[in-house]
Formats: structure tokens, sequence, C-alpha cells
């Protein structure tokens, strides 16, 4: 049996409008996941994939490197599909309250362990028994 031309077509074309579609959607649910991103972290992704902007045209923007900012991007990417990530940002309100912050800093917003000791007056032994904690946690959830 021969397929026509104009049906070859129109397969493909339904084939682009639904991977658009997809594509679409991955990028509402990554800007979804966002919100728990530090502001300028979720303004960065909004501006590349809610308003379609390039990471060239947002480097000239923020008068930084192309490279430099696809990396920053890059890691933002991978820390929002990572499952800790998805863990935390679903669940943060159940932790206790003091490893709360420990998460939304170091799981969320991608500050250091360092950092994160400092600001909130813990040890940097104890920020790691939290985020032990929670690693656990989410591998059990």
């Amino acid at each position: 049996m021969m397929t026509s031309p104009a049906s070859l077509a129109r397969s493909a074309s339904e084939d682009d409008r639904a991977n658009v579609l997809d594509r679409r959607d991955a990028a509402e649910r990554l800007l979804q996941r966002a919100q728990y991103l530090a502001p300028h972290d979720r303004l960065l992704l909004e501006q590349i994939y809610r308003h379609g902007l390039s990471v060239a045209d947002v480097a000239r923007l923020l008068n930084d490197r192309p490279r430099t900012l696809q990396r920053r991007v890059k890691r933002l990417l991978t820390r929002l599909n990572d499952p800790l990530f998805r863990f935390v940002a679903g669940r943060l309100e159940m932790l206790p309250r003091d490893m709360q912050t420990t998460a939304r800093l170091v799981v969320l917003e991608g500050k250091a362990l360092r950092d994160t000791a400092r600001s909130t007056g813990l040890t940097l032994h104890r920020v790691r028994q939290h985020l032990d904690a929670v690693r656990t946690l989410a591998r059990h959830a």
C-alpha cells in the first residue's frame, strides 16, 4: 500500500505540532519548578523559556558572556530536574523547621553548604546532617 505525498506531509505537520506542544508543556513544567529558585535565576529562565530570548540575547542584556550564561542555565536545568529538588519543592513544609531552611537554601536555591551555615548560624556539620536527612527522606519517598 502506497502513502500519498499529501498524506505524508499532513502526518509530518501533525508530528511537528505535537512536538511543539510537548516542548511548551515541558517548558511550562520547568517554569513551575523555577518558582523555588532565587529570583535572579528564575528571571533568567523566564527570559529564555517564557519570552523566547536566546542565551546570547540575555547575555547581551546582562552584559555577560554567552558561554558563562549557558553554563549557568545548564546548571539550573540540572538542578530543576534533580529528583531531590522535586522532593524538597513538593514537601518542604513537611520537613522540620530547621531542616526546611537548610533544604530551601541548599537544594532549592543552590547555596553552598558553608554559605548556608554562615547565614543560618548553624555549624557546617549540622548543615551536612540536615542535608543527609533530607536525602534519606527523598530516597524513601
